[in-house]
């Protein structure tokens, strides 16, 4: 696995381990402990309309209104170059229907609700 978990101050993240270029699959969610579910979770991620998977890994990757990856299906693609130590985000408005637990963007200011509200 080219990623790792990371907890600071009761939050959790995804972080390189090493150089990713553009393109490359950073994670992917298809381990055994990963679970399809049907209805949206605070920890899971949509793979396509009315499906979702809880992944250990997926479930701390955090939003970014200007992501370093996208989600693709069962894949988290690179979609550009990342150093080594850096955080690894998508964008949930992007991704997501909707948001089960809307929040407040640290970046922007704006209420990150899925792309049925943008």
């Amino acid at each position: 696995m080219s990623v790792y978990i990371k907890e600071e101050n009761n939050f959790k993240g995804v972080f390189a381990i090493k150089d990713m270029a553009k393109g490359d699959i950073v994670v992917g969610m298809t381990r055994p402990t990963s679970k399809l579910v049907r209805t949206p979770t605070r920890t899971s991620i949509q793979i396509s309309e009315g499906h979702h998977v809880e992944d250990e890994v997926g479930a701390c990757i955090n939003h970014a209104c200007e992501p370093n990856c996208e989600v693709r299906s069962f894949l988290i693609i690179a979609l550009k170059d990342i150093e080594e130590g850096e955080e690894i985000t998508f964008d949930y408005n992007k991704s997501e229907d909707v948001v089960s637990s809307p929040f407040e963007c640290k970046c922007c200011g704006k209420m990150i609700l899925g792309r049925k509200h943008e």
